[in-house]
């Protein structure tokens, strides 16, 4: 019995420096680059090291750690490969999203879109990128639980926080926040009349969007200009 009970507590240890480092992962608190230790981590989170050391192997095979320049683990940097079969994949999904929302959305649902995107409209107009981000992050999370599939959702939050780990986000672009909130008033009203074929366009459409400007933030071509830096936020647009 005493086995079991310090079995579960490990299970759950290992589940809480799991979720704090992909916390930290999510809100910018750690980076790309970034080193993370065992000893440091069992200290900074009151536990042993083997829950720790078992949430870090987890997330290796993740894909979110890789091994460091030095000893131990670090935040991991995506190549742009790798970054770009993330983003093909995250269109489709995001497409079968749109679809499956579009065939069950909720009316409190609809009018949480309605209000995200009046949201948008005013973060636009006082040039908060901050907010934009987050209020867009948003957005597309309200349409994953729409969508009512717990797996999708799922595999939708962990590509998103991996793709997610570069230091600009793609509404920084020029005229990329304008368009992309076009974009999502477009996806709603197809969401809201139930027309799936279209919502899934429009979201494909979407993702390819973003993918192509991510991919020259990347490159360092903002209109000839390096990327725009931002803040560190939860979820930059796609």
């Amino acid at each position: 019995m005493a086995n079991r009970t310090s079995g579960r507590r490990q299970v759950a240890a290992s589940r809480a420096v799991y979720e704090w480092v992909v916390a930290a992962i999510r809100s910018g608190r750690l980076r790309p680059g970034d080193p993370l230790r065992e000893e440091q981590l069992a200290r900074q989170l009151r536990c042993s090291r083997t829950p720790v050391r078992e949430a870090l192997q987890r997330l290796r095979a993740e894909g979110y750690l890789e091994r460091g320049r030095r000893r131990g683990l670090a935040v991991a940097e995506p190549t742009q490969e790798e970054l770009l079969d993330l983003c093909v994949v995250r269109e489709t999904l995001e497409g079968l999203a749109a679809r499956l929302a579009a065939r069950g959305i909720t009316t409190s649902e609809v009018y949480f879109l309605e209000e995200l995107c009046e949201d948008m409209e005013r973060a636009l107009r006082q040039d908060d990128l901050h907010a934009l981000a987050r209020l867009n992050a948003e957005f597309h999370a309200v349409i994953w639980r729409a969508a009512r599939n717990r797996y999708l959702a799922r595999e939708l939050q962990r590509i998103w926080l991996l793709i997610t780990r570069q230091p600009v986000t793609t509404l920084s672009y020029p005229g990329r926040a304008r368009e992309a909130l076009a974009e999502h008033r477009a996806l709603l009203d197809a969401i809201r009349v139930g027309d799936a074929d279209r919502a899934e366009q429009l979201a494909r459409q979407h993702m390819a969007k973003a993918q192509m400007i991510r991919m020259r933030i990347a490159a360092g071509h903002t209109l000839g200009q390096p990327g725009v830096p931002v803040p560190a936020v939860g979820h930059p647009e796609p």
